[in-house]
């Protein structure tokens, strides 16, 4: 049967207003994957609408698809559409979400060079911007998100097909971001059953499971899988995850630790944030042992200063994050398991 073209279609009048007024009605429903479709509709029908663009920036943020909300949001912020600096700060807000902070350090300096940001919002723009730096100069893993997009752009024509490679034999951490960044520029869903099997067993490397993860969560794979890590397991649904370093666990434990360090010790605070991102990327999903933050922060202080070469006190550790000395031993062990499994690669 001969498919009728775009031209052939009749559209109702002002259909692209109600397919936007169903999306954003969607979208405060947190029915995010059906607000994203409504939207996308919208959107199409009238490329001109920055309202329907801002509202679908926001869909692909909640529903976890962070890098179409980058690419929109930065496509809206070139074009001069919509509020340009609330436009600025979801871009910076994606970018966080992204782990890009020398995107965000580029985007701040230059509005600072060029004398555009509002006095309200210049010591906030400048507190993102000194924690963005510190970030970026001291990132200790390949930013995966990034690196990516840049294989994507780079393997346009490469393509794998199931079967093709064994997802237990690639232990390269270079090999690893590579054929990620194939499959995160392919459909991901014929892969699903190798994938499933890949995570659900013990023997596959946590740091390439993250990676697979997170494509996962991007190409909004909605199915059920369990997740094995460090002798434990979880039942995850990719469409639903949290974004990579948008744990709670690891935002509470950075946010204790900068409080204490960020003025006392800046160049400590560099290492053991670096710690603890290398860390919670290998756990992730997890959150594992200790819930209080505070054993983490004490955890991740304690051993950045062991790595340093400097000699602490474990129990005046605790007291300063007002914490029993049991905890973070327990959090000090789980840290160094998960780096003695997780880092021979690297």
């Amino acid at each position: 049967m001969k498919k009728k073209g775009r031209e052939n279609i009749v559209f109702f009048p002002d259909v692209e207003r109600r397919l936007a007024e169903k999306g954003i009605e969607a979208l405060q429903e947190k029915r995010f994957n059906e607000a994203i479709a409504l939207l996308e509709q919208g959107r199409e029908l009238d490329k001109s609408n920055s309202d329907i663009a801002a509202a679908l920036v926001l869909a692909y943020f909640e529903a976890g698809a962070l890098r179409k909300a980058k690419w929109l949001c930065k496509e809206m912020l070139l074009e001069g559409s919509g509020d340009y600096f609330q436009l600025v700060e979801m871009y910076i807000t994606i970018l966080i979400q992204l782990h890009e902070y020398r995107e965000i350090t580029e985007v701040l300096e230059a509005l600072f060079d060029e004398r555009e940001v509002p006095a309200e919002k210049r010591e906030h723009f400048m507190t993102i911007l000194q924690f963005s730096k510190r970030l970026a100069d001291n990132d200790p893993l390949p930013s995966t998100d990034s690196e990516l997009e840049d294989l994507e752009e780079d393997s346009l024509e490469e393509q794998i097909r199931p079967g093709e490679i064994d997802f237990f034999k690639i232990h390269d951490l270079k090999e690893q971001v590579r054929i990620a960044g194939i499959l995160a520029g392919q459909n991901i869903q014929p892969f699903l059953p190798e994938i499933t099997r890949f995570l659900n067993d013990e023997k596959g490397h946590p740091f390439f499971k993250t990676i697979l993860l997170n494509v996962l969560r991007e190409q909004n794979i909605d199915s059920d899988m369990k997740v094995k890590k460090f002798g434990f397991a979880m039942e995850v649904n990719p469409v639903i995850m949290p974004a990579l370093h948008g744990l709670h666990q690891e935002l509470e434990t950075g946010k204790l630790l900068a409080e204490e360090l960020e003025h006392r010790d800046p160049v400590l605070l560099e290492n053991v944030l670096s710690l603890i991102q290398r860390y919670y990327f290998a756990a992730y999903p997890f959150e594992l042992e200790s819930e209080n933050p505070s054993a983490w922060a004490a955890a991740f202080h304690s051993i950045a200063l062991s790595y340093l070469g400097s000699l602490h006190d474990l129990e005046g550790m605790a007291m300063i994050y007002k914490v029993k000395k049991e905890e973070v031993e327990r959090a000090i062990q789980w840290i160094r398991k998960v780096e003695e499994i997780s880092y021979p690669i690297i």
